[in-house]
């Protein structure tokens, strides 16, 4: 008795699992339990219906012979047209031809007319032209001979006497950086004097010109009027002059402005640096 009911409850159990196993996994069109997904449903493709297209509606048939009957009597009736068609277009064309020949002899000779007074306006256009720039030429030519004799005037008017033209300066005030014939400095003083006298240009600086290369050096003894001398210390140079001659030179002094000083003079024998031709 105890192993019938063993068997009855092991029976029972056995039912009880495949049940829950049944609610837990319901089967489902579509579903695999092996690979635990669904699967894609595969509709079956319907081969296309091939539709007989030489079959026709006899309806259709005698619509399409009354067109082509149509269409043959209006063809016929256009030829018969064509044939007596040449004869007027030959007409017309004639006449055509002949008033375009009257055309273009009216437009060639509208055309020659216009050519030959087009011609007549370019020669007289020529022969103005012609006289305006003979007359420009000359105003030209006589611009340039003012110009020649302005320019001759202006050179024949450079001094000749360096000495003379050096004391055109004589008193002018010192002042640092200036250059003219009331206010000036050293270098700005030799400055004008070469330019106006030599034509030669030098810079506003009394060491620029020491060291310009266009210059060379000069002993003491052998200074002629026109050369340059220098002044300074040990460092650089400080001042500069113009040698004029009887053992002088011309300079721009800070204190008492442009003057003539000898070379001799002990306060600028000392700080005697040396001398430079540019001539």
């Amino acid at each position: 008795m105890a192993f019938k009911s063993r068997l009855i409850t092991g029976i029972l159990l056995v039912c009880s699992l495949v049940l829950l196993a049944d609610c837990a996994f319901p089967v489902r069109p579509g579903y695999d339990r092996k690979s635990g997904s669904y699967k894609r449903y595969r509709v079956a493709k319907k081969a296309p219906v091939q539709v007989d297209s030489t079959t026709i509606n006899p309806q259709e048939e005698l619509v399409l012979e009354e067109k082509l009957a149509a269409a043959s009597k209006a063809t016929g009736q256009d030829s018969i047209t064509e044939t007596n068609a040449p004869k007027t277009s030959i007409q017309d064309s004639t006449s055509h031809t002949s008033d375009s020949q009257t055309a273009v002899a009216s437009t060639d000779s509208t055309v020659n007319k216009q050519k030959i007074s087009d011609g007549q306006n370019q020669k007289q256009d020529s022969v103005t032209v012609k006289k305006a720039d003979s007359t420009a030429i000359k105003n030209s030519a006589k611009k340039a001979e003012k110009k020649d004799t302005s320019t001759k005037k202006k050179t024949t008017a450079r001094p000749t006497n360096l000495e003379k033209y050096a004391k055109e300066w004589l008193g002018a005030k010192y002042v640092y950086g200036a250059a003219s014939k009331k206010k000036t400095d050293c270098s700005g003083y030799v400055m004008q004097v070469y330019k106006g006298f030599y034509g030669i240009s030098l810079d506003h600086s009394s060491q620029h010109m020491f060291d310009d290369g266009r210059g060379y050096s000069i002993r003491r003894s052998k200074l002629q009027e026109g050369d340059l001398v220098f002044f300074g210390n040990f460092w650089k140079i400080s001042h500069v002059g113009i040698y004029l001659k009887g053992n002088r030179f011309i300079h721009a002094s800070t204190s008492s402005g442009v003057i003539i000083t000898p070379m001799d003079d002990k306060y600028w024998a000392s700080k005697y640096k040396g001398a430079r031709r540019f001539k």
